[in-house]
């Protein structure tokens, strides 16, 4: 093992996790990164396009004794663990079409050019043999990762859970355990990202408040139904869950006028008549209802012609658990080292967050593309579409919040829509 006063090769030093007997040589390559590299784990020349390529992105050939990239081929992807990852490519040789693993799946299985003796190292370094394959298949990394958890792993990171079934799980069991929690955080206006980035936008897309009939649809512990009936507005608000209670209970010491009813978002046309309101306002809920065509589809029913709906959303692209970021160095509280990964924007199964709560939050992701076809089916015609960015102001006065951040991507989308029976798209 090389001396503390040497920087070791990243890939060694990882390899070594797994395999006990793996050697950990020094790094020549790339030293001052956050992944120095040894000779062994540098890039090899391509022998059809000569250019040098990452390790696991080009094949050996021992027939042809040449070298091929994925590059130059169409590579193909074999599903296995081993070492750190849990795949890896064959590339077919240029020249007879064979098949080869890439160099880290070659040395893994003791195929590698050094291994073997086709090549001989330009450097002084150590070759692993794997003698004990088999045992070092039943060893499991440190962290548990494989994959794109290996990556993950390195920083802090929203912690979630897709579902294959809703089966032991609830959307408004889940609201309710949540709601001692959330209810205080909203009595006062909400947290950093209510307060300056999503309400703002979702009242001014609103526009005139008074005398208007509006609908506050999942309207939780009555926040924004505060807001618009002391702008002049009649607001009926609606909520399945117990944060309604909270909004019951303020209710009758402010006495605004708001009538709020425990009320599915999926049955509204069974308590109001079509077209009874002017304006539906729907924050921060629709990404958290399974049914949300059906709600959309409600909407529509009680909104008359002309109506306008404004709904809020965490941002289907950019936020979880489609996207998530997490700190490298882990604990770093310098937004540079916060990184951000999309990590599956089509998976539309129901997910279990966890943002350090006593309790999990139940969300169901889905496309833009799944919203706006749903609002057309409905006769709700996208007006304007809204990502709110950061501002000068915000990020001066919450940099941790903003710089680098909330001014640099969007956390959500906000959409403004009108009700018209006779649009015609095409």
């Amino acid at each position: 093992m090389p001396s503390s006063e040497y920087t070791t090769c990243f890939y060694c030093s990882e390899y070594s996790k797994i395999a006990q007997d793996y050697p950990v040589n020094y790094a020549t390559k790339d030293e001052k990164s956050f992944t120095p590299r040894c000779f062994l784990h540098w890039e090899y020349k391509c022998s059809k396009c000569g250019k040098d390529r990452h390790f696991n992105g080009i094949s050996w050939c021992s027939t042809c004794k040449k070298f091929t990239c994925l590059f130059c081929v169409n590579e193909q992807m074999q599903k296995e663990e081993f070492l750190i990852y849990d795949y890896y490519y064959k590339i077919p040789c240029h020249e007879c079409g064979s098949f080869n693993p890439a160099l880290d799946y070659a040395e893994y299985e003791g195929t590698h050019p050094f291994q073997i003796g086709d090549i001989k190292p330009e450097e002084d370094i150590m070759i692993w043999m794997p003698t004990y394959k088999d045992q070092i298949k039943t060893q499991e990394f440190p962290h548990k990762a494989w994959g794109l958890k290996r990556i993950l792993s390195l920083g802090k990171y929203v912690e979630f859970k897709r579902l294959d079934s809703l089966e032991g799980y609830d959307p408004k069991t889940t609201w309710d355990a949540i709601a001692p929690t959330w209810a205080p955080i909203f009595s006062e206006g909400g947290d950093y990202h209510h307060k300056y980035k999503i309400l703002p936008e979702v009242y001014r897309l609103l526009d005139t408040l008074e005398d208007k009939m509006i609908l506050d649809v999942a309207c939780g512990e009555g926040n924004v139904a505060r807001h618009l009936a002391k702008h002049g507005s009649n607001v009926v608000g609606i909520d399945i869950s117990k944060l309604i209670d909270f909004a019951i209970k303020r209710e009758n010491k402010e006495n605004l006028g708001i009538q709020y009813l425990k009320l599915s978002a999926e049955n509204l046309a069974t308590k109001f008549e079509k077209a009874s309101f002017d304006k539906v306002v729907c924050n921060m809920a629709l990404m958290d209802i399974e049914k949300y065509d059906s709600v959309i589809e409600q909407i529509s029913y009680v909104l008359k012609e002309d109506g306008i709906f404004v709904f809020s959303i965490t941002h289907p692209a950019f936020a979880w658990p489609t996207c998530t970021s997490f700190r490298v160095p882990r604990g770093s509280q310098r937004n540079e080292d916060k990184l951000r990964m999309v990590l599956n924007y089509f998976d539309e199964r129901p997910t279990l967050l966890d943002y350090g709560h006593e309790t999990l939050s139940l969300q169901f992701p889905r496309p833009i593309s799944s919203y706006i076809n749903e609002l057309v089916k409905n006769n709700l015609i996208l007006q304007e579409m809204s990502e709110p960015k950061a501002s000068e102001e915000l990020v001066k006065k919450f940099p941790r919040n903003a710089y680098r951040d909330d001014d640099i991507f969007p956390d959500f989308l906000i959409i403004r829509t009108i009700k018209k029976l006779n649009y015609k798209l095409f």
